[in-house]
């Protein structure tokens, strides 16, 4: 089952349609067309994870080959995220911290 057929599914499941998951995801309908008209092969991380939150599904299930699924690349995306969610409640000079300490941790 490949992408688009696993997307389908899960609304088929949860008797919603391709238009509702695109309203309450924020992603255009017209990638789900192209994903199934196979002009897309692959849709970006980031969409495949609100799809994948949506459904409460891991990122690796929406892939065509869920065994070749990178599951270090989606446990450091859903890091970023989090870094990147925390930081909004930061203040400036805790944010100056961050930077400087993330700098030395990781270096040029």
């Amino acid at each position: 089952m490949n992408t688009y057929e696993k997307i389908k599914s899960l609304c088929s499941e949860r008797g919603i349609k391709l238009s509702t998951l695109a309203e309450k995801t924020g992603v255009r309908s017209s990638v789900f067309t192209e994903l199934k008209m196979g002009r897309t092969k692959k849709l970006s991380t980031a969409t495949l994870d609100k799809i994948a939150r949506f459904f409460g599904v891991p990122v690796g299930f929406l892939l065509d080959d869920p065994e070749s699924a990178d599951e270090k690349q989606e446990q450091l995306f859903r890091k970023r995220m989090l870094l990147f969610d925390i930081s909004e409640k930061a203040s400036e000079e805790a944010l100056d911290a961050i930077i400087k300490l993330v700098d030395a941790l990781v270096g040029d």
